[in-house]
C-alpha cells in the first residue's frame, strides 16, 4: 500500500478517535452538570449556603437586566429565598419593573399576578423626617422604586422599638412605630429597595426640598 494512503488512513483514524473522545468528554460534562442542577433543585433554598445564595443573586435577571439596580441594603438571602419560594409573583414584579414606562403610566393600582402581587403608582410631595414614622408589614414584601425625583427612606430593624404609634392593622397590613435610628438610603431612578417583614422603613423623606416625586411600590406576598 502506498505510503500516502497509509498516512491518510492513520489521520482519519486519529480524527475519528479524537471526535469520539470529545463526544465522551462532552457527555460526561453534561451528566455532571445535570446532576448538579438536580441536586440544587432537590435541596431546599433554606439550606443553601452563602456561596449558593450569592451565585444565584449575582447571575439573576434582577441584578443584570433591569435599568435600575438592587440597592446594597437589600437582604440578599431573603431576596433569593422569596424568589425561589414564590417564583410566579416575583416574575410578575420583575416584568412590571422592566417593561413599564413609568413616565407615562397613570397613578393607581395594578394587579400583576393571581398570587396577589400588585403595584401602586403615586405622585406626592416628600415630607420632613420629624413628621414621619417607621412602618412595617407582615403579609407583604415591599419593592420600592422612585422613577421620578428622589427621596430618602429610613431603614431599621424591628428590635428595640421606642414606641408604637399604631398597632398592627391586619386588614391594612401595616404598623407604625417610633425609633431613634437615623440610617437613610437615597432612592431614585437608579436603584430599587426591598423591605421584608423584618425591615422597618420610613419612606417619602425630603432630600433638599419638599419636592414632587413619583413612587412605585410592588407588593409581593411573603412566604414563611
Amino acid at each position: 500500500m502506498p505510503k500516502d494512503r497509509i498516512t491518510g488512513h492513520v489521520r482519519t483514524m486519529v480524527l475519528f478517535i479524537n471526535k469520539q473522545s470529545m463526544k465522551k468528554i462532552i457527555f460526561i460534562i453534561s451528566v455532571i452538570m445535570g446532576l448538579s442542577l438536580i441536586g440544587c433543585r432537590e435541596k431546599p433554598v433554606s439550606e443553601w449556603n452563602d456561596k449558593e445564595i450569592d451565585a444565584w443573586f449575582t447571575s439573576s435577571l434582577w441584578k443584570n437586566e433591569l435599568p435600575m439596580k438592587p440597592d446594597s441594603s437589600i437582604n440578599v438571602r431573603l431576596f433569593v429565598e422569596q424568589n425561589i419560594l414564590n417564583a410566579s409573583a416575583w416574575k410578575a414584579a420583575y416584568k412590571f419593573l422592566k417593561e413599564t414606562d413609568f413616565d407615562s403610566i397613570s397613578p393607581g393600582r395594578y394587579d400583576l399576578d393571581k398570587s396577589g402581587t400588585y403595584a401602586t403608582v403615586s405622585d406626592y410631595v416628600t415630607k420632613n423626617a420629624d413628621t414621619a414614622f417607621f412602618e412595617a408589614h407582615r403579609k407583604y414584601i415591599d419593592i420600592q422604586y422612585v422613577p421620578v425625583g428622589q427621596e430618602y427612606i429610613g431603614l431599621t430593624l424591628l428590635s428595640d422599638i421606642d414606641s408604637v404609634k399604631l398597632e398592627y392593622d391586619a386588614e391594612k397590613d401595616i404598623m407604625f412605630f417610633v425609633k431613634a435610628d437615623d440610617r437613610q438610603i437615597l432612592a431614585d431612578k437608579k436603584n430599587f429597595l426591598v423591605f421584608f417583614p423584618s425591615d422597618g422603613h420610613m419612606p417619602c423623606l425630603r432630600v433638599d426640598e419638599n419636592d414632587m416625586v413619583r413612587k412605585v411600590v410592588i407588593k409581593v406576598p411573603y412566604i414563611q
